[in-house]
């Protein structure tokens, strides 16, 4: 019993930190939704979009490499990656 109390306090903080994980990738790909990239050449934009989308996906299941490949995605279009008071990565 004193085996599950202890893996249970491993637990809880390592939640937080995937639902904060989660959150912050989920608010990356909304933001690159609403950039206007109307400057962009079309290959490079369908190559960010593909980066992006790809990031999205990745917000369910492994919200860190999800936030990495959104960082990918804001770069390839020259855009920093900083959301309302969360610094970029």
């Amino acid at each position: 019993m004193g085996t599950l109390a202890v893996g249970a306090a491993f637990v809880a903080p390592a939640f937080a930190s995937d639902a904060a994980a989660k959150e912050h990738c989920e608010a990356l790909a909304s933001r690159f939704k609403t950039i206007d990239v109307s400057y962009m050449s079309a290959d490079k934009l369908e190559s960010a979009r593909r980066q992006a989308n790809h990031g999205e996906r990745l917000c369910k299941s492994e919200p860190e490499i999800g936030v990495k490949a959104l960082d990918l995605a804001f770069r390839d279009i020259g855009v920093a990656t900083s959301v309302k008071g969360v610094p970029a990565n």
